[in-house]
């Protein structure tokens, strides 16, 4: 039973992409795709940087094209620029 219920998460496991469209956060995306990559068995952080470029579009992923190859080798660099960069504030 315990390995249907693992299989049946790793089925339903979604990951959005990410546009940053209206009322998209780049935390929760990030947060989001960690979990999915964390749940497709995929624990290092160098997997996750493989298959980052691939959940983009649009704005981000030409953001991301012009990022350095030193940027784009750090996970907590590379997500830390994708937030302040696409993070928007709500303003009143």
């Amino acid at each position: 039973m315990c390995f249907f219920f693992k299989e049946k998460i790793r089925i339903n496991m979604v990951i959005l992409v990410f546009r940053r469209s209206k009322g998209e956060d780049p935390e929760v995306f990030l947060r989001e795709y960690k979990r999915a990559c964390i749940g497709m068995r995929l624990r290092i952080t160098t997997e996750w940087l493989n298959f980052l470029p691939e959940f983009l579009e649009g704005t981000t992923s030409l953001w991301f094209e012009r990022q350095t190859e030193e940027l784009k080798g750090s996970w907590i660099d590379i997500t830390k620029a994708l937030v302040k960069e696409f993070f928007v504030k709500n303003v009143y």
